[in-house]
């Protein structure tokens, strides 16, 4: 528990202060408005010294479906420290039922708090650092008390790159994006916000030497309950410093060095170093934990170490790039994991199913939605079936008529399920099968060696394997990371449009993919399964 200490916030502030305040170099601000409560935005100083590990920066702009004023508070940690309440709902006359906002969070919205500025950028990308913390969590970090926050350029609604793309507490919470999340109900923060999320980033795209105008800002969603809070640093909507997103691979019980600043963008002075790491302050050779288990280390030479935990699962990170003068930006790293079938797994084709090991570019399979389909490409490893890289059995019938098999842990099913549709609004949806064991039916099988294959088509399909069906390879960003360099250039000469980098360029999925969280949601609200 700490003492509450009182963060300055400047409640007088003006829109075209504001606007000043969280711009930074490549822009310039031409008019600015504010919508919301008089107390419900302000510019803040000090951040660092009064709320450290917290704030996104020393100064800048905060909005909230609140006041302000119950942001933080004076009080020693004897007379309940910073964070007194588990629930606090301040008053706020801002706007209900905004049609931007509205539209966006899919429900009714209350006490909006926004900010409308129009400016000229002078490169088609602008980033902006920020963190957001609700009263929401941990109570309803799941369900339909949603706050939000909401950004759009020219009109365009402008998503976060990790998860389903919202910045709500669904989408960033212990179990859903859990790295990005930081839990205060231990009072461990000086803030009355339950919990937050780390710095984070949104990238956003401009048209560059003209004006463009953009709408920032938050929402209480489906009532006007708990306050909730969105910061943005001071200087960190520029387009000077970029530090972009990066997609790698790691083997659960190795380790992988990555060059985070290989792809960023510094049109400033000096040089780029890594200052950050998931939101924890860094030199050379320091070591950070993930809340997953993994750890991240930064290296002499700017690289990142990732080294496993020895469980196989996606997880997301974020680190911070600073040049000579200041000016930074936060990246996300995304690690991933790539499905594939065991050798010996049946495969559906227009002359009977064959072991999937047989297939070969040109062969015809059978598809769940466009019938027979030619394969393009086919790939093999063989790795040890050992911890998270041992494969998944399903027992025969399990999901419906079919026989038994072998698939690899993060390989996708689709289920069909009346559960689905009431919660993910999707009659069918593919779920990893490390997601569904259950050990009766679906168990993880250890020992020897495993050969796993990979077939891929024109277009993401769902197969038909030992009668289940079950994805084929899906191109993403874990493609380049995840096979040697000439298996890659092989996939990219059969699919010149595709982007070795992101994976995009390739069809999206067959069906909704659901993510860990939401698979866990699904089994645990009662997913049949013999």
């Amino acid at each position: 528990m700490v003492a509450g200490r009182e963060i300055p916030i400047d409640k007088n502030a003006t829109a075209m202060q504001m606007a000043q305040e969280i711009f930074g170099p490549g822009v310039t601000v031409e008019s600015a408005s504010y919508t919301g409560d008089s107390d419900s935005s302000g510019i803040y100083s000090d951040g660092d010294t009064i709320s450290p590990g917290f704030m996104p920066g020393d100064t800048g702009v905060m909005f909230s479906t609140g006041s302000l004023d119950g942001f933080t508070h004076n009080r020693p940690w004897w007379w309940g420290g910073s964070n007194s309440s588990t629930s606090q709902t301040t008053g706020s006359s801002g706007p209900n039922g905004d049609p931007m906002f509205d539209a966006a969070a899919g429900a009714p919205t209350y006490d909006a708090s926004y900010i409308d500025v129009d400016f000229t950028p002078t490169g088609d990308l602008l980033t902006m650092q920020f963190v957001f913390a609700s009263e929401e969590y941990p109570e309803y970090a799941v369900g339909s008390f949603q706050d939000f926050v909401g950004v759009w350029i020219n009109g365009q609604q402008v998503e976060l790159s990790v998860g389903d793309g919202d910045i709500d507490p669904n989408n960033l919470n212990a179990g859903a994006n859990g790295n990005l999340f930081i839990d205060n109900t231990n009072d461990q923060y000086n803030t009355e916000m339950d919990g937050f999320t780390v710095t984070m980033t949104l990238k956003i795209p401009v048209n560059a030497n003209e004006t463009n105008s953009i709408r920032i800002g938050i929402a209480d969603v489906t009532d006007s309950n708990y306050d909730s809070t969105l910061i943005i640093a001071g200087g960190s909507v520029q387009g000077s410093v970029l530090a972009m997103d990066d997609n790698t691979w790691v083997d659960p019980n190795g380790i992988r060095t990555l060059d985070v600043l290989a792809n960023d963008t510094n049109n400033g002075a000096g040089s780029l170093t890594v200052t950050h790491i998931n939101g924890q302050a860094v030199s050379a050779g320091d070591t950070v934990t993930l809340n997953s288990g993994q750890t991240v280390k930064l290296n002499a030479d700017g690289t990142l170490e990732l080294a496993g935990d020895g469980d196989a699962e996606e997880f997301t990170f974020t680190y911070t790039a600073e040049n000579a003068s200041g000016v930074s930006d936060t990246g996300f790293v995304l690690v991933d994991s790539v499905p594939c079938f065991v050798a010996g797994t049946m495969i559906e084709t227009p002359s009977g199913p064959v072991p999937v090991e047989t297939l070969k570019a040109g062969d015809l399979v059978m598809t769940r939605d466009e019938g027979a389909q030619p394969l393009r490409w086919i790939g093999e490893r063989r790795v040890s079936a050992t911890g998270n890289f041992a494969p998944i059995f399903i027992a025969a019938n399990t999901f419906g008529a079919h026989d038994g098999l072998f698939l690899s842990p993060l390989h996708r099913v689709l289920i069909r399920d009346a559960l689905a549709e009431l919660l993910f609004g999707e009659t069918e949806v593919l779920v990893a099968a490390r997601d569904l064991v259950n050990d009766r039916s679906v168990r993880r099988i250890e020992g020897g060696l495993v050969d796993y294959v990979h077939i891929l088509f024109d277009r993401h399909q769902v197969v038909f394997s030992a009668g289940l069906e079950t994805e084929s390879f899906l191109p993403g960003p874990q493609t380049a990371n995840s096979f040697e360099a000439e298996i890659v250039d092989e996939i990219c000469t059969l699919f010149p449009e595709l982007d070795r980098e992101t994976g995009r360029g390739y069809s999206p999925a067959a069906r909704r993919t659901l993510k860990r969280y939401e698979a866990e949601l699904l089994v645990a609200s009662g997913l049949h399964a013999a």
